[in-house]
């Protein structure tokens, strides 16, 4: 995995370095395509830096009326569960800024799990530009990276990791006992932008193990992407406290 690290004092710094990257890869998206396509993350992370967007220069200066804002992932409750990515999206960061309903593409996932997934293959066939394999390709995707390895919704030992033909899967996760909605790996893989948001100490140890010790017979789903132009870690001095 072709990696590039930032690395930040704390949360807030990493999250004001996303959000200028964001504004800078929206603006040169919409100046070379006429649109600008994310998939935002859940977690701690992109909730502070939710925050961030939602104030100006952010709220003013990101091209939102010519934006299209996907998920990566979502826990199988309603949209307006305490559980839900796009509950917390739509709570710090939506509701203040000016832009279009229908071009935010949340996962149905209060439908059974299959039927969501399916429903979500459709909308992204329908507002992603598509390559001459006919797969979605993403301007930028976010991405946080739990402590087991996981990204989105794709957990080790999980039935995902081998989904090739799909753009979103259900997936029962055991070791949270429940079902999720996810892109797949190949999904990630032919987005521009891949980003890794990751912060606080209790990540300094699988970020270590990524980077000093990678798995080879089995790799951890973060070891399996692979987008062609590499992936942007973002992290605070905390979870890189290892790499120095």
């Amino acid at each position: 995995m072709q990696a590039y690290k930032i690395i930040k004092p704390d949360i807030g710094a990493v999250c004001l370095n996303v959000a200028d990257d964001i504004l800078r890869v929206a603006q040169q998206c919409v100046a070379n395509n006429g649109e600008f396509n994310i998939a935002l993350a859940g977690g701690t992370t992109p909730k502070k830096l939710f925050q961030i967007l939602a104030k100006a220069p952010y709220s003013t200066s990101i091209p939102w009326g010519k934006t299209h804002i996907f998920f990566g992932d979502e826990r199988s409750v309603g949209p307006s569960h305490i559980d839900s990515n796009y509950a917390m999206a739509n709570k710090y960061l939506f509701s203040h800024i000016s832009i279009d309903p229908l071009r935010i593409h949340r996962i149905h996932s209060e439908l059974d799990p299959k039927d969501a997934a399916n429903a979500y293959n459709t909308v992204l066939a329908s507002f992603l530009p598509l390559n001459e394999l006919g797969q979605p390709v993403f301007d930028l995707i976010l991405l946080g990276l739990g402590d087991d390895g996981h990204v989105a919704s794709l957990f080790p030992d999980t039935d995902i990791l081998d989904v090739t033909d799909k753009h979103a899967a259900a997936v029962w996760v055991e070791s949270k006992n429940t079902w999720r909605i996810s892109i797949t790996l190949p999904t990630i893989n032919n987005a521009r932008n891949v980003w890794l948001l990751v912060t606080g100490e209790n990540k300094c140890d699988i970020v270590d193990t990524v980077f000093k010790y990678p798995s080879i017979a089995k790799p951890l789903p973060i070891e399996m992407l692979q987008p062609k132009t590499g992936v942007s870690w973002y992290l605070d001095e905390a979870a890189a406290k290892w790499l120095k």
